[in-house]
């Protein structure tokens, strides 16, 4: 008899959940046009694509992201309700090398209503509720970020400015963009708010009604009202946060944005939302919501729960200059790599890679 893996049986656990609310299982090939992938690299988590000339010159790319292939082939006047495992093609995030990586998702495609963001929000708090362990599901909303920067006068540039600042929570960063926008101290902090909100749903959304200040604001707080609304009448509320730190592309994404946290590991492993703009760009009038799953991510904590102490150990000899040491250190922990530097001859601890250090190269050893 065959023995699953645990990544196995989890993916054969988030199957039954996702067939059970009537979604069918999405198979694309291992290969798209690269030019397609490159026209929309903005929506892609990563810029990292391997690129192949085919027998006939063509350029191809090993496909980094199924979601784009599954807007691709969606047809308009259907509602397609589709869920995939497949894996995906690019730099990994627990190792920083390509790998080809197993990613579970769920796409929704058509017309999405409420009922359908609620669904989507359901089966993200149950795929996290499959994966074991503490879990929080937080949720924001691009609309509402959108209106907020809108009603201020905030411009394009800048307002592009601000959004990465703002899933870094760097408050002092957003007040420097506004004020060298040219907009006044009052609006400037309005909009540093936005990085102060987040926490248990209900305490943060009551800060976020003092931000409502449009119709279209108003608006976004009723549909994630209505959310934890659905959610909490099914007993999953308690999971659930607000973070208007969470965004996305504006030029991609036009709603609801959400991200999964699994203690013990440093990133989101489940990321989803709106993202009707798309469909507009691939020509498509169709609304559009999904998530994915990001299974390197948690196969990584399940590792380190076995007792590593840490993912990377580098190992340095006399003379060995700090400055050289630390930034190839600062390297590895950049990409959320926990790393152990030590001295050769020391005893070496339980890690995943060990590194030697020569001060001008890493060899692997």
């Amino acid at each position: 008899m065959r023995i699953f893996t645990e990544s196995e049986e989890i993916i054969y656990k988030l199957r039954e959940i996702y067939e059970k609310y009537g979604y069918r299982r999405f198979k694309m090939s291992k290969f798209e046009e690269y030019s397609f992938y490159m026209e929309y690299k903005n929506f892609l988590t990563t810029q990292n694509i391997i690129s192949f000339n085919d027998l006939d010159g063509s350029l191809l790319a090993l496909k980094p992201d199924i979601t784009l292939s599954i807007a691709k082939n969606a047809h308009d006047g259907e509602n397609s309700r589709v869920y995939y495992n497949e894996n995906v093609y690019r730099v990994s995030r627990s190792i920083h090398e390509y790998k080809e990586i197993p990613q579970v998702g769920v796409e929704y495609i058509g017309y999405v209503d409420k009922y359908a963001e609620c669904e989507m929000v359901l089966l993200a708090e149950k795929s996290m509720e499959t994966l074991g362990g503490r879990y929080a599901l937080d949720l924001s909303h691009m609309g509402f970020v959108r209106a907020v920067l809108s009603h201020y006068g905030l411009p394009g540039l800048e307002s592009a400015e601000v959004l990465e600042k703002l899933g870094k929570k760097d408050a002092d960063g957003i007040k420097a963009v506004c004020i060298s926008a040219g907009l006044d101290e009052k609006a400037a902090q309005s909009i540093v708010s936005l990085a102060e909100i987040s926490g248990d749903f209900l305490s943060a959304f009551e800060k976020a009604k003092a931000l409502a200040v449009c119709e279209e604001a108003e608006k976004a707080l009723e549909e994630l009202a209505d959310i934890y609304g659905f959610v909490r009448s099914v007993d999953k509320a308690e999971h659930l946060n607000l973070d208007f730190s969470i965004v996305n592309d504006m030029s991609y994404y036009n709603g609801l944005v959400f991200q999964g946290y699994l203690d013990g590991v440093p990133k989101s492993v489940l990321s989803g939302g709106r993202y009707d703009k798309l469909l507009e760009k691939l020509g498509k009038k169709s609304g559009a919501c999904g998530f994915a799953l990001y299974l390197d991510l948690i196969e990584l904590y399940r590792e380190n729960a076995e007792g590593f102490d840490a993912d990377i150990v580098i190992i340095y000899d006399d003379g060995a200059d700090a400055v050289s040491l630390e930034k190839a250190a600062d390297f590895y922990r950049g990409n959320d790599f926990r790393v152990l530097v030590t001295k050769k001859g020391s005893p070496v601890p339980k890690a995943k890679k060990i590194i030697e250090f020569d001060g001008s190269k890493e060899v692997l050893v």
